[in-house]
């Protein structure tokens, strides 16, 4: 592991300025919402199927998961401390573990979540925990990753938020490395944005739909086509073995 990683994220509510001090049900509550609302439509229908929520933070997906009837779902995350938080919540699925060590144990998972975590990672790295994945999944199974999406506006916000990051990627060199690691199919697309504020996610909207207007015309005028293009603060990426 890299020197830093072990200050980072044996603390890593604390070693975050925007998660001290916080109230962790509310946060919880909040970012389970979020989660749920992008990503519970990308799970199986089958609400049996063994899922596994890989760098899980405090359960913010595990939660919504939960909630909406999926009964074989699991967490692992590396920070004791978040995982503390978690259990603290009543989220007693969630444990302690280094991905490295989950992977270990050869488990079979029907899906793999990874949400905000790809990023943390060197590019040797990813490659093998790609790998890892791959040999994780049952036939037919797939990996849900979101990470910072590096052709969005404001994109430092997102990718040098957190001083861990260590790979950028955009729709294109999304597809591009999952393809290199033999993944069947690929699909990239936006995560969700919204405004929890009726009157300021019409706004949101109005001006969102400006803002992409104008980045495709600066794309027409480079001669780039705005077809391969997320346009979202963050990606979502769908891989399938």
């Amino acid at each position: 592991m890299l020197q830093y990683r072990d200050a980072i994220y044996n603390n890593y509510f604390s070693n975050q300025v925007n998660k001290m001090d916080r109230d962790y049900a509310s946060m919880l509550a909040e970012q389970a919402s979020h989660n749920g609302a992008e990503l519970l439509r990308l799970l199986p229908a089958n609400k049996n199927a063994k899922i596994v929520d890989l760098g899980c933070g405090f359960g913010t997906f595990v939660k919504p998961a939960i909630d909406a009837g999926y009964t074989n779902i699991t967490g692992y995350d590396i920070s004791q401390e978040q995982v503390d938080v978690a259990h603290k919540l009543g989220l007693k699925t969630v444990h302690h573990s280094s991905i490295e060590d989950y992977f270990a144990k050869g488990e079979k998972v029907d899906i793999i979540v990874g949400l905000d975590i790809i990023e943390h990672f060197t590019k040797d790295e990813l490659i093998e925990f790609l790998n890892s994945v791959k040999k994780c999944l049952n036939p037919g199974g797939k990996a849900i990753f979101r990470t910072p999406n590096m052709d969005a506006p404001q994109t430092s916000v997102y990718a040098y938020g957190d001083v861990s990051h260590e790979v950028f990627l955009n729709k294109s060199s999304a597809i591009q490395i999952m393809s290199a690691m033999g993944f069947s199919t690929t699909e990239v697309f936006g995560g969700l944005l919204r405004n929890t504020n009726p009157l300021k996610e019409i706004i949101r909207k109005i001006g969102w739909w400006k803002y992409k207007t104008l980045k495709k015309i600066v794309l027409f005028c480079s001669a780039r086509t705005w077809h391969n293009v997320v346009f979202e603060p963050n990606l979502l990426i769908v891989a399938k073995v």
